[in-house]
């Protein structure tokens, strides 16, 4: 009987060895959890003023880029354009189907494209008897005033919505391509390891110019 008890003594101070050491590591995880999740965020905060060290490099440069062709441009080579129209997209598995949508878009756009743009103005794709529609484009002289944007559709100014005003970020392969001539920061990402899509299957990326370092 005394052995029992001395067995049973000794087992049970290695579960109370055990489900310490689990405490431990859970306050551990959840504590690394937090600190991942607070990296992931200044990761996100170093990019964003990046991409602004970025823009007000080519203000002081006179510089902007067109959101029609994405590309580095004079400002004073653009000018305000809305195109709208509709246009043929795939979905399903495989991209094994298609439709056709809607879109109305205001671009900042340098001179070459909205010449591009008017000169497309009217076009119309053959119709489409199975979804009783057609693609169509059409572009229209764009210009801000104090209350919002407006465009001038078939001779008519119509002041634009908010969400057709949207211009977008700057693209980010256009940021990276100009990155060293800009004399840009290196680029920062938390990036998946490719084993799995938790966060902490995530790591740190710092891309230099010639290497690109990792670190945990």
């Amino acid at each position: 009987m005394d052995n029992i008890q001395v067995s049973d003594a000794g087992l049970l101070a290695m579960r109370h060895v055990i489900e310490k050491t689990a405490q431990n590591i859970g306050q551990m995880e959840s504590k690394l959890h937090d600190e991942r999740q607070v990296l992931q965020e200044k990761v996100e905060a170093y990019t964003e003023k990046r991409v602004d060290f970025f823009k007000q490099a080519l203000v002081s440069r006179g510089l902007t880029w067109c959101t029609y062709c994405s590309k580095i441009v004079p400002e004073a080579d653009v000018g305000f354009l809305f195109v709208e129209g509709k246009s043929t997209y795939s979905h399903g598995y495989g991209n094994a189907f298609y439709g056709i949508r809607s879109f109305a878009t205001l671009h900042q756009a340098c001179s070459a494209c909205r010449e591009k743009a008017m000169n497309r103005h009217g076009w119309k794709d053959e119709y489409d008897s199975q979804l009783k529609d057609q693609p169509c484009y059409y572009a229209f002289r764009a210009e801000k005033r104090e209350d919002g944007f407006y465009a001038c559709r078939f001779g008519e100014w119509v002041r634009l919505n908010d969400e057709q005003c949207k211009f977008g970020e700057l693209p980010k392969d256009l940021v990276e391509k100009h990155a060293e001539e800009y004399s840009l920061p290196a680029k920062i990402t938390f990036d998946y390891d490719g084993r799995g899509f938790c966060l902490s299957d995530r790591k740190l990326v710092i891309h230099e110019q010639t290497t690109i370092a990792e670190a945990v």
